[in-house]
């Protein structure tokens, strides 16, 4: 194999790998909960545990990563060309404030999806437990 098809094997690999959503852990409840209660309290849990930490668990880790070094990379691009003065024309070059405010978005972008998922799993076990439910099988990136 080449060095060029080995290259687009791995990348393949880390993108499968990345788009895969994780599944939450199994719960059952602890009081008399009916079926559709454990759903709505499932959902209910997700939007608000991800409305928090800016995850979606619907989404893959990769999804989530990529949303969040997009909008907090074009977020920071605005505030930093707004900054310094937007350029003038399509011919002008960008100004240092949108490079250096796309740079920093894109990294607080990164740095907050790293752990973004267990942190979300964290959060979403205890709003589970605190509406009366008990987790059947906890996730080996959680203990």
């Amino acid at each position: 194999m080449t060095g060029r098809a080995a290259g687009l094997v791995l990348v393949a690999a880390l993108l499968v790998a990345g788009c895969s959503v994780a599944r939450l852990p199994e719960t059952a409840a602890a009081r008399e909960q009916t079926a559709t209660q454990h759903r709505l309290d499932v959902a209910d849990c997700k939007a608000e545990v991800g409305y928090r930490h800016n995850y979606n668990g619907d989404d893959s880790p990769l999804a989530n990563a990529i949303r969040n070094v997009f909008v907090l990379g074009t977020s920071g691009a605005a505030l930093g060309g707004f900054l310094t003065g937007l350029p003038t024309s399509t011919a002008s070059t960008a100004t240092e404030g949108l490079i250096a405010g796309a740079g920093a978005g894109g990294i607080a972008g990164g740095a907050i999806s790293v752990t973004g998922r267990s942190r979300f799993e964290r959060e979403w076990i205890t709003c589970m437990e605190s509406r009366g439910y008990r987790i059947v099988a906890t996730p080996p990136a959680i203990h």
